[in-house]
């Protein structure tokens, strides 16, 4: 954005920025993956990075928020709760679990990854989770919408661990 207008951003052949005044929005993603169909190869294409992606951020935000302790001590812990304590304990797993899978979709369509690669790969992982009805719900709503969308047009959701710390 520059004097009022958005302003795209390209390399010419000699590897100088030029700048055009365009009348749509081009966001600073968009020129680093903008040879991303050149490399079908690349790391973005790969299936595999983004469930990695995805159980790598489910175990630092789980430790980030207390899930992550030990597991007999979670155990125990958890069989002498109430049944409203256990069933809390159930959502906020699954509020965890469903705001890193919305989001991984959102980053995956960002990527340009192929929309039925994103809808096959989130109900995959989706499926494993084993969410409660209200959070799938939400996933699946979203998978159905992925054609219409396209960039950052998924505003992300907020991590579970940065609304505990501000509360």
């Amino acid at each position: 954005y520059h004097c009022g207008k958005i302003v795209l951003v390209e390399r010419n052949s000699q590897n100088e920025i030029d700048i055009k005044v365009t009348p749509q929005r081009l966001y600073l993603f968009e020129w680093f993956i903008s040879d991303l169909d050149k490399l079908r190869h690349s790391l973005w294409a790969n299936l595999q990075f983004w469930e990695d992606v995805f159980l790598d951020a489910v175990a630092q935000e789980r430790d980030m928020v207390g899930m992550d302790q030990g597991t007999v001590e979670m155990m125990k812990r958890y069989s002498t709760l109430s049944r409203v304590e256990r069933k809390r304990l159930q959502l906020d797993e699954d509020r965890l679990l469903s705001t890193l899978l919305f989001n991984l979709a959102a980053f995956m369509l960002m990527m340009r990854m192929d929309v039925n690669d994103i809808r096959n790969k989130i109900r995959r992982i989706l499926a494993s989770c084993h969410l409660g009805l209200h959070y799938s719900q939400q996933i699946n709503c979203l998978l159905d919408q992925l054609h219409k969308l396209q960039a950052n047009d998924i505003d992300l959701k907020p991590m579970v661990s940065r609304l505990m710390q501000k509360k």
